[in-house]
C-alpha cells in the first residue's frame, strides 16, 4: 500500500538517518540565536544557522522587504532559516532514498 503525499513528505524529511543528523546540526547551530538575548554580544548568533541553511537562506533572504528591526523582518527570517532547513532535510531524504534504492538493487541476493 502506498502512503499518502503528506505522509511520504514527511517521512522523507524526518525518516532517515541523513535528514536527522542534518536537522540535529541545524538545531544545534540555531542555539546560539535562541541564547543571544542573555548575552551581551549577540550580533554573530544566526551565522553558524546562516551558513548550514546556504545557498537556500541566501536566496530567501535576498529580498529586503521591512525594516530590519522590526518584529516582520524578524519573523521573515526565521521562517527563511527554518523553511530552508527543511528544504534540505527533504532533498537530503530524497538523495539518500535515491542511494539506498541503487545499493539494494545492485546487493546480490542469496536465497
Amino acid at each position: 500500500m502506498r502512503d499518502s503525499r503528506p505522509r511520504a513528505l514527511v517521512r522523507l524529511t524526518f525518516g532517515n538517518p541523513a535528514s536527522l543528523v542534518y536537522l540535529g546540526l541545524a538545531a544545534a547551530a540555531a542555539l546560539p540565536m535562541v541564547f543571544a538575548p542573555a548575552t551581551a554580544d549577540s550580533s554573530f548568533a544566526a551565522v553558524w544557522m546562516l551558513l548550514i541553511t546556504a545557498p537556500t537562506s541566501m536566496i530567501l533572504l535576498l529580498p529586503d522587504f521591512a525594516d530590519g528591526d522590526s518584529g516582520l523582518a524578524t519573523a521573515y527570517f526565521l521562517a527563511a532559516l527554518a523553511l530552508s532547513a527543511l528544504l534540505h532535510a527533504f532533498l537530503l531524504g530524497l538523495a539518500y532514498r535515491g542511494l539506498r534504492g541503487k545499493a539494494a538493487q545492485q546487493a546480490p541476493t542469496t536465497t
